[in-house]
């Protein structure tokens, strides 16, 4: 986009938790992208489309070339109408401001019973007593392979109080058992089928984490991958383990 309009426009790529612009919104999830301060384009607006992808987004589903191509061109018009001075008129920053209970997931963690990959039956009451976390994760997702095989220390160090559940999304059956063998995941792995994502809440970017107190009750949400990811979800587990 740089290249193309030669020098006048400048492209930066801010992360989630050190970002000028989302401090100014109060953005809360990601990704986002703003022209100047015209938001175009929400975390829901790249979802993937499946049957368990509900986020009714713009661009939806992302991984399609047709709409990485639309976005693209709504992306050159805006970014050609700014430069002529016209005024502009974005998305609601309160969309990606303020709490989305779809998005947010569950107040509290769905008692159903759950079958891993490992064909392992969890029974409804898996979670009973227990800080919960949850991480719903994509194969083709870059971040979520280093956070998968960090939930390890996390099983390991919390053995006693934390149960670690990752549910694979948009992922196929034989790549999600290969990457948790990858990443020997010492935690139960479950295939998102669409009654389970639905259960815990609409995924509009991965990965997703949900962390659950003792009592069940739905104590904090990440979304996307910041830089101190690892440490907000230490400190989420800290605070639910309350």
């Amino acid at each position: 986009m740089a290249a193309e309009f030669k020098g006048r426009v400048n492209v930066k790529i801010e992360e989630y938790g050190d970002s000028e612009i989302a401090k100014k919104f109060g953005v809360r999830r990601y990704p986002v992208v703003f022209v100047d301060d015209v938001l175009m384009a929400r975390p829901k607006d790249f979802g993937w489309g499946a049957p368990t992808d509900i986020s009714g987004g713009l661009y939806v589903p992302w991984r399609e070339a047709a709409n990485q191509r639309r976005f693209k061109d709504d992306l050159r018009r805006t970014v050609t109408r700014r430069l002529a001075g016209e005024k502009v008129t974005g998305l609601n920053t309160a969309d990606v401001a303020t709490a989305d209970s779809a998005l947010d997931g569950p107040p509290q963690l769905p008692a159903m019973p759950l079958k891993t990959i490992a064909d392992r039956e969890l029974g409804s009451s898996w979670g009973k007593d227990r800080v919960v976390v949850v991480e719903l994760w994509a194969t083709w997702c870059p971040p979520c392979r280093s956070t998968l095989e960090w939930l390890n220390t996390v099983q390991r160090k919390y053995a006693n109080d934390v149960t670690v559940l990752a549910i694979a999304v948009d992922s196929p059956r034989d790549e999600v058992t290969r990457m948790a063998e990858r990443v020997k995941a010492t935690y139960d792995v479950v295939f998102g089928t669409e009654e389970i994502v639905k259960a815990f809440g609409a995924v509009a970017a991965v990965p997703k984490v949900l962390v659950f107190d003792r009592r069940g009750k739905l104590s904090r949400v990440i979304h996307g991958a910041p830089p101190d990811l690892h440490q907000q979800m230490e400190a989420a587990i800290r605070a639910a383990s309350k």
